[in-house]
């Protein structure tokens, strides 16, 4: 937070401190800051880091779901790769140039 600016004090207690860091497991710091930086008044900022966990308190209570699947399936080599050539026909439209 610092580094985007936001500087608050971190006088938490011992459970406010835990929520903290059960916060930055679940979402990740980055996500944290960002949700900060949506709300964050530079004319009036916050003077305490428990203005910051209200705002985290609008953080759903679980993490999202990835998104979908798609039906799309890697192909899978087996062994080296060797690219087709038609020996037939040894001109280059024939061999993919």
């Amino acid at each position: 937070m610092t580094g985007a600016g936001m500087v608050v004090g971190w006088r938490l207690t011992e459970a406010e401190w835990g929520l903290v860091t059960a916060l930055s497991a679940r979402w990740g710091h980055e996500r944290l800051v960002e949700m900060v930086a949506r709300r964050w008044n530079a004319d009036r900022p916050p003077l305490s880091a428990r203005y910051l966990l209200r705002i985290w308190a609008d953080l759903p209570d679980q993490v999202p779901e990835p998104a979908a699947q798609t039906n799309v399936v890697p192909l899978r080599r087996s062994g080296t790769w060797v690219p087709f050539q038609n020996t037939a026909q040894p001109s280059a439209y024939q061999n993919g140039f």
